[in-house]
């Protein structure tokens, strides 16, 4: 480190500084940039993005019966579901949140079903709260878990059955596939 020629130089540690922070942004950036594209090529083939939010639907409500059939010794296993649950769950509300109900609410004048949407959102987080902090070997853990899974069911099936085709019959290919990207870049910051 002597005359500041050394590899603690000021010089150097800058350099080690400017990396550091670069590779931060770029770690944070660049997922939901290549998911975005990954979304858009997707959706090019042919793939609808619908289709990927009816899937995480169906994995929402196996990973629930799965809580629901573990056994109240089960911690270690509650816990690891409950985990996997949320994280899902919680790239898939972030994408519905900020692309799709949005667009129900401006494009397909739906007004009242993206603000019901919505609030059964804040109610399953809710839910989610209350099994983290509830000891997984409560018996009443399993009653709050399947109080989530009508929940989710009854939220699917209005998105399933009445809010996607409605957003189906409103967008050109093009504007599919820019929407496949953006739910993909969305859950991204998630996962």
């Amino acid at each position: 480190m002597h005359n500041g020629r050394g590899w603690l130089s000021t010089g150097n540690m800058a350099a080690f500084a400017g990396g550091a922070v670069a590779a931060v942004v770029a770690s944070r950036m660049l997922p939901p940039l290549m998911a975005q594209a990954v979304g858009s090529a997707r959706a090019a083939a042919g793939r609808d993005p619908f289709e990927a939010l009816i899937k995480d639907h169906r994995q929402f409500v196996a990973l629930l019966s799965e809580m629901e059939r573990s056994p109240n010794d089960a911690v270690f296993q509650r816990t690891q579901l409950l985990l996997r649950l949320k994280r899902r769950l919680t790239a898939h509300a972030l994408a519905e949140e900020d692309v799709i109900y949005p667009m129900l609410h401006d494009r397909a004048n739906a007004v009242e079903d993206a603000r019901h949407l919505y609030g059964e959102h804040a109610e399953m987080k809710m839910h989610l709260h209350a099994l983290e902090q509830m000891p997984k070997g409560d018996p009443r853990w399993l009653d709050r878990v399947g109080a989530l899974k009508a929940l989710i069911q009854t939220h699917a099936r209005q998105e399933e059955e009445i809010d996607f085709p409605k957003l189906r019959q409103l967008l050109s290919d093009r504007q599919t596939a820019r929407l496949s990207g953006s739910l993909q870049r969305e859950k991204a910051f998630v996962l």
